[in-house]
């Protein structure tokens, strides 16, 4: 169940961003939302990095054992 809700942390966290700022966009003639948002901006492409670099470990795990499983198969 872990694995399946981390997938989503990276959309729910942008989307919440745009929820944020879309109204200040809109109704706010100044741009004091900016900033907030621009630096919440970088917290985006770390979760899908964190995500991504979780998922590339699981990978480089998998083959691993598969190797081992055709290792022990020709043996």
């Amino acid at each position: 169940m872990k694995q399946k809700i981390s997938h989503w942390i990276p959309m729910s966290f942008c989307a919440f961003l745009a929820l944020i700022s879309l109204p200040l966009v809109i109704s706010l003639k100044n741009t004091g939302w900016a900033i907030p948002f621009l630096c919440f901006l970088p917290m985006c492409f770390f979760f899908v990095a964190a995500v991504t670099f979780n998922l590339q470990h699981e990978v480089r795990d998998l083959r691993e054992q598969v190797a081992k499983l055709q290792e022990k198969r020709s043996n």
